[in-house]
């Protein structure tokens, strides 16, 4: 039995904090070349330049910014752009070239992306209409903040009235910088899913360094150590996993299954019985404490 996936500090030499949130997303969206990073570029300032046309704004050049007053204006403005010109947004895509592509496309029928998608598109868009924007990350989640002095608006992009929102507990608020650690999560699970798990790794371990209290990520990083033997490395991933997020069921399942290979199994029924009694629905914590029990082994 596999252990179960979870769905967006680098050295300055691996990946440059003194690179634009935009220039980071688009590198790990794949574009290698100065080229074809420009290229995409040029792309988002057309969708740019067509919200401002559609919604006739005249906005200030950086760096300078409108004044405050019109910032939830301009917000409301470029939500509901988006949203008009692709009713349909909600999809699977999540690296900015592509979420972008999408935008561009003819096809009002063709989805955008998903919440790591959708957010990134708004972000880029929001930084050159000089909004002050933050991220919003929970354990399935994430959304951006709009900041106007004291005051703050959520925004839920997969949601059409989403301007203004009401979130529920769980979030923090983080750097919009933070969206590249929900990039490489999502990355990685591509890569896992189609059978590249020493590429998927590696996007883990970027993700927790740029995110030390990223759950998912550590989950997801443990997943592929247990893939690729390396299971004590597993179990302190998964440990990790259930220390920033106590209530996390699958982390605890998975932790279960590693002590279990390594003989620990002890520690092997403390997890299972712990992910069933966070999820009493985990018909694989269920599975698994079945055939620990009826193997024997204490």
């Amino acid at each position: 039995m596999e252990p179960q996936g979870h769905d967006p500090f680098l050295r300055e030499d691996e990946f440059p904090w003194a690179l634009s949130l935009e220039r980071a997303l688009l590198q790990l969206s794949g574009l290698e070349s100065e080229e074809a990073v420009i290229a995409c570029e040029g792309r988002i300032d057309a969708i740019f330049m067509q919200f401002l046309q559609k919604s006739q704004l005249r906005l200030p050049r950086p760096p300078h910014t409108p004044p405050l007053y019109l910032h939830v204006d301009i917000g409301r403005r470029l939500f509901e752009y988006l949203w008009n010109s692709k009713p349909r947004r909600f999809g699977e895509p999540f690296l900015l070239a592509e979420v972008v592509e999408a935008q561009r496309d003819a096809d009002g029928h063709r989805p955008v992306g998903n919440c790591v998608g959708l957010t990134s598109l708004f972000s880029v868009l929001g930084l050159r209409a000089g909004l002050r924007l933050s991220l919003l990350v929970g354990a399935h989640h994430v959304l951006n903040r709009l900041r106007v002095g004291d005051r703050f608006l959520d925004l839920d992009h997969t949601d059409p009235l989403g301007f203004d929102c009401r979130i529920g507990e769980g979030f923090r608020e983080l750097p919009l910088q933070a969206l590249t650690a929900s990039v490489l999560n999502c990355r990685g699970l591509r890569r896992e899913r189609s059978g590249r798990f020493e590429a998927a790794l590696q996007d883990y371990d970027m993700a927790v360094r740029i995110r030390p209290d990223y759950a998912n990520a550590y989950n997801n990083r443990g997943n592929m150590k247990y893939r690729l033997g390396e299971l004590d490395g597993a179990v302190r991933d998964y440990g990790e996993a259930v220390r920033l997020n106590p209530s996390f069921a699958e982390a605890f399942c998975n932790r279960g299954m590693a002590r279990h290979r390594l003989g620990d199994f002890e520690g092997a029924r403390h997890d299972y019985v712990k992910a069933l009694a966070l999820d009493p629905a985990d018909e694989d914590a269920r599975r698994c404490l079945k055939l620990l029990e009826a193997s024997g082994d204490k």
